[in-house]
């Protein structure tokens, strides 16, 4: 990606920056009960779906018409909070998504543009160097250990577009 096919241009005011966090500290604190699951929980745990979304939905109906076959310890009204909070839930899943997905995408073009340009600049301070303008050893010197190949973290080869 070139200078001029630059796709965004914006900087966030940092006092939006904050309000944004805050806004979502405030969304979190709406939301108390939130909690994490391990990767082995999330792999054993039973899934909801859209196919047995509907089952618990008729099961719910059938033991709110007879709870009487239960034993006590089944208890059909947390079965329901815990069915009225996944709908809930299920609710928010979409715009999260989608500012999840926006918020990321953005970050990511603006750093592809950002990294693209540094790259244009090195190969230009590079060239500078190996014809000998006053001034470009320094910079080159200084940036060139990104790409060195004996540096086992350096992966990126320095495009010539």
């Amino acid at each position: 990606m070139s200078y001029s096919s630059n796709q965004i241009s914006v900087t966030m005011p940092q006092e939006d920056v904050v309000e944004v966090i805050d806004l979502l500290r405030q969304i979190k604190e709406k939301m108390p009960f939130l909690t994490g699951v391990t990767p082995e929980q999330r792999k054993r745990l039973p899934k909801m779906d859209k196919r047995n979304y509907s089952f618990v939905q008729d099961v719910e109906t059938a033991i709110k018409n007879d709870a009487s076959i239960l034993p006590s310890y089944v208890s059909p009204e947390e079965m329901s909070k815990d069915l009225k909070l996944y709908e809930q839930l299920e609710e928010l899943l979409a715009p999260l998504a989608y500012l999840y997905d926006h918020v990321r995408d953005t970050q990511m073009l603006a750093g592809s543009e950002a990294y693209s340009n540094a790259l244009m600049v090195y190969n230009m301070i590079k060239a500078a160097n190996k014809a000998g303008l006053p001034g470009a050893n320094s910079l080159y010197n200084q940036l060139k250990g990104r790409f060195d190949r004996s540096n086992t973290t350096a992966t990126d080869e320095v495009s010539n577009n």
